[in-house]
């Protein structure tokens, strides 16, 4: 009887090993481990993940590799908050879940069967809000204030966008750039453009250009321009020149001050949401560079 209970002893701590050793340790970072059944419940999880925080959760298709990499940034995410005083606590996260029932107009049990249909736990979903509402204050706190989106950038977005859209009449301010027609003989005339942007930064006029001529011209009508200078400006932002136009015996181009749109109810109806896409735009790439230095400071260990 003693030799049945020790071999079932063995047996069952035998199981336990082989269990542990099957439950593959996929990274390391610092003193945190992640474990491929972790892994596996994130990957089973995904679509439902997606539902409750598709911010993070941003597509059904996420290999192995690129959720492993997602659940770092999440730790990565809390540990920085942390370190400035930013805790998403178990009350906060309790709130949020609170007010979401609220919102939908469900109750505790009419949840608990919804994230069954799912194929959540609570514990899942509880942590699911907890890493949104981090990576909110992540954006909002971290990345954010790092990213600047000004009137020209929405301005020139407007522009390249809307550029073929007879409708859109502008009013111009210019600087009218021009030397002889003769000082280009047997020159790419695009040399002289080139020439104005040396200029404009060391105040020397290469390219043997010279008698230089500069003559403002405040607010013309783009309907009052010759058509080759119409349509030169129509393909140039503010704050750059235009590509040269051969008028009579010399050479032009014009520096675009400002560009401004005859009617700008078009501009300002899609203001907010260039500003938002432009915004997004830069956070995606400023986060990457964020995680690159940050990784830098941890010990960070994977077999994926």
């Amino acid at each position: 009887m003693l030799f049945f209970i020790f071999s079932f002893i063995l047996s069952s701590v035998d199981s336990v090993a082989q269990d542990k050793l099957l439950d593959k340790i996929v990274a390391v970072v610092n003193s945190r481990v992640y474990s491929l059944s972790e892994l596996d419940r994130v990957e089973i999880t995904l679509p439902a993940r997606k539902e409750i925080s598709p911010f993070l959760y941003t597509s059904l298709k996420i290999s192995k590799p690129e959720l492993l990499d997602l659940m770092i940034k999440t730790q990565v995410i809390r540990d920085k908050l942390g370190g400035q005083g930013y805790v998403v606590g178990d009350d906060a996260v309790e709130s949020r879940i609170k007010m979401t029932e609220e919102k939908l107009g469900l109750n505790r049990d009419s949840l608990l069967e919804f994230l069954k249909s799912k194929g959540v736990t609570y514990e899942e979903y509880f942590e699911i809000i907890r890493e949104a509402m981090e990576y909110n204050l992540f954006t909002t706190r971290i990345i954010g204030p790092l990213v600047t989106v000004t009137e020209q950038e929405l301005k020139n977005e407007f522009y390249k966008r809307h550029s073929s859209d007879k409708a859109l009449s502008f009013t111009y301010h210019l600087v009218d750039f021009s030397v002889p027609s003769a000082q280009a003989t047997g020159k790419d005339t695009s040399l002289f453009v080139q020439a104005l942007k040396d200029y404009q930064l060391t105040g020397r006029l290469g390219f043997g250009f010279s008698d230089l001529d500069a003559s403002p011209i405040e607010g013309v009508r783009e309907d009052g321009l010759n058509k080759d200078i119409a349509k030169a400006l129509s393909q140039t932002p503010e704050g750059n020149f235009t590509p040269s136009v051969v008028l009579g015996d010399r050479i032009h181009s014009f520096y675009v001050k400002t560009k401004d749109l005859v009617e700008s109810t078009a501009y300002q109806k899609t203001k907010e949401r260039l500003e938002e896409e432009l915004f997004n735009s830069k956070s995606q790439s400023l986060t990457k560079n964020w995680f690159d230095r940050e990784y830098g400071n941890y010990y960070i260990k994977k077999s994926l």
